[in-house]
Formats: C-alpha cells, structure tokens, sequence
C-alpha cells in the first residue's frame, strides 16, 4: 500500500535547482537528503546522506517517511571525473534509491535525468528519440533511466517521471550560463562566427514548476519528458540577449581562429589539472546545436511563466546584485 505521508524525500536537496523547489513547496513537506548542508535560508528536515549508501537512504527514510522521492543527486561535472564516478552516482545511486522505496513503501520517483542521454543527434531530440548518449555523464544517466524501467515494472501501482531537461540555469546557478555573463560583463567575451546553431536551454523556475505540474498527474508506468524554454535560441541570440542588458558589445571571430585561441588553455588545463573557462572542447560545445523540442509539456497543459529572455534577465540581475553577498556558501 502506498505510503499516505505526504512529505517529499528529496535527494540532493542542497543544491541548485532544490534551492528553487525549497520556494515554491512548503519546507515543512520536504526532506533534504544530501552529503552537503543546505543554505540557512532553508528549513526543511536535513539528513545528511550518500545514495551510493543504501543504508544511509535506509535510515532516512526509516526516521522521515515520505510518499515520494525526487532524485536529484548526481555527478554531473564537465572536468575531472572518471567514468566510474559517473556512474557510481547516477546508476549505482538509482538503483539504491529504488531498493530504499521498495523498503519504505514509496511507489512513486521523480528522476531528474537529461537531453545528454540523446548524445550528438542532428535531428531536433523528441521523447521518441532512442537515447544514444556519447559522453559518460549521458550514458550513465540513461543507465539510471533503465534502472527506473525495471524498478516499475516490477509492480503496478509504482509510477515514474522523468525529466530531460537541456542545461537549466538561473539564480544561484554557477556552471555555463553564470560563466559566459562572466565572460560577456568582463570583456573578454566574442562572438564565434555566425553562431546560428540553437542552443536549448531551461529556467530553473519554469522547469521546477512543470515538475510538480506533471508530479500531480502522475499515472501507474513510466513517463518521459524533455523540458526546455521558449523562444528557442541561437549561441549568438543568447549573447546577445546578455550583452544587451549587460550593456556590452562583443566582437566577432571566425571559428577557427577562436579554436586556436584555445589550444593554450588546453596545454594549461592538461599540465596544471586545473579547469579554466575557455578551452578548445568548451568552445565546440558552444558551437554545436543542442536542439531539443519539448512540445510534450506544454502539451500536457503546462504554461511557463517565464520566456527564456526574462528567465535569462533575471539570472544578470542575481549575478550582479546578489552572488557576492551569496558567494561564501558556494565556496564551501
């Protein structure tokens, strides 16, 4: 019988996108399992945990029952991990947090995974796309996606969503969105040729809300769904969007010659160990298309409430007005 608690178990509920989730769910519903300590702003029950522990999820939810888990813990960094550490986390974990449901009674899990599963397609991804991931962070999610597949096969009453969201950005984020306002606010920041390739990209607040949106209408199975914002835009479309309001104007270079640029970033990045903004293999990635439609959602009946130009206005002014005063707890 499912569980009638109505708490939610959030796994890697520290980080960036629970941030926002920890504002538009009551706290008192929420309980934070997570190897770091949430922000102070956040109240919600913390239990400080690993999914590559079973026990360690065990307990939690022995001492916190909750109705649901959304899974949100994974490895996700672009430098300096190994292929193993991918999936560790992001399979080894999954399978974890499917036995500790079992235990504890949960039928449903909400599984954050990613348009990386879908790999370099030239083809705008859909739902319907077979997963072809080429990189080890893709690969392991599609890994942790199959987990899920048998887990609810294995009984009726269990239901799954997951989620496939393109890169998610916003307030509190620091990865590749916070790096190229950055890059564009210091100067240092070009244009790459003719930038035509679309970039999918998602705000956090509208990814979170068409979560629970779709959370609430979960059905007995497995369901599948890319998230990504409108308007759909280029590479230079969105450094222009920045640059504008940031009152910035970027020059252009061919894309070889910026390619060439980073060839000595990557002799420091190789002989140092460190991880710089700019290298050959980023500045590819920016110029490849990542086209992923998410007409599912919107389908479903969801409405965002942002574009991804107010979305993209809104992380400028938290990253002017409100990071340094934030800086301290992402440092830790």
């Amino acid at each position: 019988m499912e569980n009638q608690n109505r708490k939610i178990f959030i796994t890697g509920g520290s980080g960036f996108i629970s941030s926002h989730i920890h504002e538009v769910i009551d706290q008192n519903e929420i309980v934070n399992f997570d190897l770091k300590p949430p922000r102070e702003n956040i109240t919600s029950t913390f239990v400080q945990g690993d999914v590559r522990n079973l026990e360690d999820l065990n307990t939690a939810l022995a001492l916190h029952p909750c109705s649901m888990i959304l899974a949100l813990a994974a490895e996700h960094k672009d430098f300096g991990l190994s292929e193993e550490e991918y999936f560790k986390t992001n399979e080894f974990g999954t399978e974890n947090i499917c036995k500790a449901a079992e235990k504890a009674g949960i039928t449903k899990i909400v599984f954050y995974s990613s348009v990386a599963v879908y790999g370099n397609n030239t083809l705008p991804s859909t739902e319907e796309m077979p997963p072809n991931p080429n990189l080890p962070y893709g690969a392991s999610k599609w890994a942790g996606e199959k987990v899920l597949q048998k887990w609810v096969s294995e009984n009726p009453e269990r239901s799954v969503l997951i989620m496939r969201p393109t890169v998610v950005y916003g307030e509190r984020n620091i990865a590749n969105m916070f790096r190229l306002i950055q890059q564009i606010n210091s100067g240092r920041y070009f244009h790459i040729g003719k930038g035509k390739n679309i970039k999918s990209i998602a705000y956090v607040k509208n990814l979170v809300e068409a979560t629970f949106y779709l959370a609430e209408r979960m059905k007995s199975g497995m369901e599948v769904f890319n998230y990504a914002d409108k308007p759909q835009m280029t590479s230079r479309e969105i450094g222009e969007v920045i640059s504008n309001r940031l009152k910035k104007s970027p020059f252009t270079i061919p894309y070889r010659l910026a390619l060439l640029m980073g060839i000595p970033f990557d002799i420091l990045i190789k002989v140092t160990g460190k991880d710089y903004p700019i290298s050959t293999n980023r500045i590819k990635k920016f110029c490849v298309q990542t086209y992923h439609k998410a007409d599912k959602v919107t389908d479903s009946g969801f409405i965002p409430k942002y574009s991804n130009i107010e979305g993209l206005n809104n992380m400028i002014k938290w990253q002017k007005e409100q990071y340094r005063k934030e800086e301290s707890y992402f440092n830790i």
